[in-house]
């Protein structure tokens, strides 16, 4: 494709294939991978796309320039994908062309303390939600199951693009600390026709300032009886959060402008997360409807069905032990009939704890935990060989440990279903 000059106010080398900056107005070190240029055809005059603007519609199909980075500017379909029809992506590019690739960001950190690290996407046109796509997300091979749920929610069409911005979660940062991360977004278990792409991504080590911003407020409540939820978690992609006030409500102040995923989350209720455009300055209104989880097994594999893997808060150990306590066995019994229910069907148990104590203790801790629910099903007749147990400590969170709500999210067993 022919590239157009990016027709607005631009900094520096923006529309250079990279970018690193030291110390600059936005962090401390802003890296910066893929140009600033709508995927080779420019903007409108005046056009800024980090004031959260409506992006145009841009034409397709299109391919990389010989210096466009790997991940950017291109076509990617999930690989996931063994013929399902879908978007105009899908039928405008094939394979192995369209494989998705990850985005490299590499980097020397100098003297720099790594306290902090925002990831921004130029997202452009996932839509999971129309094409029945289930996105993963992996920071250097870990899961991001916070990232996941940012993309999942995004219903964009047009085509058009978005700049999405997630803050990292702290059990994160290690693996920026080596001057290397590797993003990587796709939904490789799924036959769904939807395709993708990214403009740029820019990671913020220590952000200062976004230059454009506005405001998230509204309401969480329960779904099933509109009641206010007191005590939820909502966040902005992590950059900004608060739990919600006696009559339910929320303000998130300094969000960064452009396609903002306002998730509400609460031991017991689904996630809801809405998507909005905030443009520099503006408020958003929102309300969030949690629903409850129903406790039954047929919900539980109606879910695992979807989304490949449950979280579950229902299942409760002493603390700092491995016993089983009591009340954990209505949700032990959903598992248990999801089990029954198909006698092939194999099942990996998770556990993972939140932030408190020590790593090395915790990933043992969570060893233990899941092999108990192990040991319980087969003590209920499950054949062992259909079962696994896996422990990732606090390794991979889903919420931020820093407020007691989020470490009740992380405190969960998974189940999810084997390879």
């Amino acid at each position: 494709m022919t590239l157009t000059p990016p027709a607005w106010p631009a900094t520096g080398d923006d529309d250079a294939p990279g970018q690193v900056l030291a110390n600059g107005p936005e962090a401390e070190l802003l890296v910066r991978v893929g140009d600033i240029d709508n995927l080779g055809f420019g903007w409108p005059p005046g056009f800024d796309p980090f004031t959260g603007q409506n992006t145009p519609v841009h034409p397709f199909p299109f391919q990389p320039e010989a210096d466009d980075p790997p991940g950017t500017d291109r076509i990617m379909v999930v690989s996931g994908n063994t013929g399902a029809s879908g978007d105009g992506y899908v039928y405008e590019s094939q394979r192995p062309d369209n494989l998705p690739q990850p985005l490299v960001f590499e980097f020397d950190l100098g003297d720099v303390e790594v306290k902090a690290v925002a990831l921004q996407l130029f997202v452009d046109d996932f839509q999971s939600s129309r094409f029945g796509s289930r996105y993963r997300a992996w920071l250097d091979g870990e899961e991001a199951g916070d990232l996941a749920v940012a993309i999942n929610a995004l219903d964009q069409t047009g085509p058009n693009g978005k700049l999405l911005t997630l803050q990292l979660l702290p059990e994160f940062l290690d693996l920026v600390r080596d001057g290397r991360l590797e993003v990587r977004i796709d939904d490789p278990d799924n036959n769904a026709g939807d395709g993708f792409t990214f403009d740029f991504a820019r990671l913020l080590v220590n952000p200062k300032a976004y230059r454009h911003s506005g405001t998230v407020r509204g309401l969480a409540v329960d779904s099933s009886n509109g009641k206010p939820l007191a005590d939820a978690l909502v966040s902005a992609s992590n950059v900004r959060q608060a739990l919600t006030d006696a009559q339910g409500r929320f303000v998130l102040e300094q969000v960064p402008a452009g396609l903002v995923v306002t998730t509400g989350s609460k031991a017991g209720f689904t996630a809801d997360s809405e998507v909005a455009d905030l443009e520099s300055g503006a408020s958003l209104d929102l309300v969030l409807e949690l629903a409850p989880i129903r406790q039954d097994s047929g919900s539980l594999a109606e879910r695992l069905g979807r989304e490949r893997k449950v979280d579950l808060y229902g299942i409760y150990f002493d603390t700092a032990k491995a016993d089983l306590r009591p009340e954990s066995e209505a949700t032990l019994r959903q598992v248990l009939g999801v089990l029954e229910a198909d006698a092939g069907l194999r099942l990996v148990i998770a556990g993972h704890t939140d932030g408190e104590g020590e790593p090395a203790y915790n990933q043992g801790l969570s060893e233990r935990r899941a092999r108990a629910v192990v040991g319980w099903l087969a003590g209920q007749g499950v054949d062992a060989s259909r079962l696994s147990a896996e422990g990732h400590g606090e390794a991979r969170p889903v919420a931020d440990n820093a407020t007691e709500a989020g470490r009740a999210l992380n405190r969960r067993v998974e189940v999810r279903l084997a390879d």
